[in-house]
């Protein structure tokens, strides 16, 4: 609507005159009930309704948002490895994605984590970590659960990522509901000492 809004506001000022003017919807029936026309029942409207199909759209500008990837993520360094074998020239730092590639496989271009007690888990960065760890915490219900059994979702969902009870845990102390209802220790932080009146 704002970009109708623009090129309306473009148009007004070639003419000499112009004036907006706001016809209630009392006023305004026939064009309120062509708006309403999937949601409302069709005993009010006139037996012929009149719709005219556009060739081309009346606004020719094109919004383009550009998204991309931050940059190179903790799965760059596996993807490399397996792919073109490409490793650090340090003979120290040689070794450590040989020995961390053993965990991982290429499957359709994408990176698994190799599991030997079920199937293999996609590899997923933070973004989609964060996604993942929301969804299953707060669930359809709304059962916010606890960090152990949100990264045991995790899992059986099919997804790994590095440190992931330590980021489920950050992300569920964001969660407000989780806040407001978490148990409070009613406890004092002393020994109570006991006074006695005189």
């Amino acid at each position: 609507m704002k970009e109708y809004l623009k090129v309306t506001q473009v148009l007004m000022k070639e003419f000499e005159e112009a004036e907006v003017i706001h016809i209630p919807r009392g006023s305004n029936k026939k064009v309120d009930a062509l708006s309403k026309l999937a949601a409302v029942g069709f005993d009010h409207l006139e037996k012929e309704v009149k719709v005219e199909t556009l060739q081309q759209p009346s606004v020719t500008d094109t919004l383009v948002t550009c998204v991309g990837t931050q940059g190179d993520s903790w799965l760059t360094p596996p993807i490399e490895y397996l792919q073109e074998e490409k490793v650090p020239g340090n003979k120290e730092e040689e070794r450590k994605p040989r020995i961390k590639a053993l965990q991982y496989e290429m499957i359709e271009g994408s990176l698994y984590r190799k599991s030997y007690l079920g199937p293999s888990l996609k590899c997923i960065d933070e973004g989609e970590a964060k996604y993942v760890v929301r969804e299953i915490h707060e669930r359809i219900c709304g059962m916010h659960m606890g960090a152990k059994m949100v990264v045991a979702g995790a899992m059986r969902a099919g997804y790994y990522w590095p440190a992931m009870f330590l980021n489920v845990v950050k992300e569920i102390q964001k969660c407000g509901n989780c806040q407001i209802h978490a148990l409070v220790g009613r406890k004092p932080k002393s020994r109570l000492i006991p006074v006695s009146s005189s």
